[in-house]
């Protein structure tokens, strides 16, 4: 079954212009007791979409700099969700953290000497399976979102990977970049004097598992003043994720445009990962960002070459 056989409900949304690229500001706190401390420019984040209908890409880069992060945090991350035709490839990598409380996570941070713990992910989506195979390495000298060529050394050279293949159901996204485009574009469409848009179900795959997403409260905003600038003709989603199998959840906020140049674009997004600790977004081009990778010819071959390794198999 081809992809342009596969049912899909679809319905209005927001053209995507060929390669657009958007660039952020990470704003940190961490819970002390009962308050929170913050700090402003804690890191960044660089979303870039590429290319059109069957043929497209959309990636995200995000990562905190330890230098300025309350606690020296250094979290990131990279995924890439790369479609070709009926073929989607989903490259990711993200630092491995644990920690119950900002004590425990800055003291393993000081047990790990400097060595950044990272994920790895590589998965080939067709329009009915989805193999994945995952590895765990280390790289020295607190690598950041920085570093991702260097990283990308260890991963080559990484020789233990465990498998994954699951059956991808009909009305899935190959992956969460894919789904929340859709969905913010979708939402986006709705006619300007819907005060409360509706916005539709959508689900994804990833690894070896099904999630959904979806919104449980999406609201207009006439305008919004960040340190940047004001935005106006707003819609601000509560995204809610939901493992389909344990029926785990996890929940963030995503404000976005619905006219002109930043129709359908994420302007601002809040994040809570643990009782102690949420990041806050807000778009600002000239953040000191660093590129897309996908833009370096020589880190794309590498990413391919890598995913392409053993998915024959």
């Amino acid at each position: 079954m081809s992809g342009a056989d596969r049912p899909h409900l679809r319905s209005a949304t927001i053209e995507r212009r060929d390669d657009v690229e958007h660039a952020y500001r990470i704003t940190g706190k961490v819970r002390f007791l009962v308050f929170w401390a913050s700090a402003d420019d804690v890191g960044g984040a660089r979303v870039s979409w590429r290319g059109r209908d069957r043929n497209q890409s959309v990636s995200l880069l995000i990562g905190s700099e330890p230098t300025r992060a309350p606690r020296q945090v250094n979290e990131w991350g990279y995924i890439r969700e790369a479609a070709a035709g009926d073929l989607t490839t989903v490259f990711g990598i993200r630092t491995v953290t644990e920690g119950d409380s900002p004590a425990e996570a800055e003291a393993r941070r000081t047990q790990a000497g400097g060595v950044t713990e990272l994920g790895v992910l590589c998965s080939s989506v067709s329009p009915l399976n989805a193999s994945s195979r995952t590895a765990t390495v280390y790289v020295s000298d607190g690598a950041t979102y920085r570093d991702l060529g260097r990283v990308l050394h260890a991963v080559e050279g990484h020789g233990r990977w465990n498998r994954r293949g699951a059956f991808r159901p009909s009305d899935t996204e190959p992956g969460f970049l894919t789904a929340l485009d859709r969905l913010i574009r979708s939402t986006a469409a709705a006619p300007a004097d819907a005060d409360n848009p509706a916005c539709g179900r959508f689900a994804y795959i990833y690894k070896d598992a099904v999630y959904d997403l979806y919104a449980r409260r999406v609201e207009r905003l006439r305008e919004l003043r960040t340190r940047s600038r004001v935005y106006r003709d707003l819609l601000r989603s509560d995204i809610v994720v939901r493992n389909r199998a344990s029926g785990s959840t996890t929940s963030f906020s995503i404000t976005y445009g619905t006219t002109g140049p930043l129709a359908g674009v994420p302007v601002m997004a809040r994040y809570q990962p643990n009782w102690w600790f949420k990041v806050e977004l807000e778009l600002d081009d000239e953040a000191a960002v660093p590129p897309d990778p996908i833009g370096d010819t020589s880190i794309n071959r590498r990413i391919d070459a890598l995913c392409s390794q053993g998915m024959d198999q």
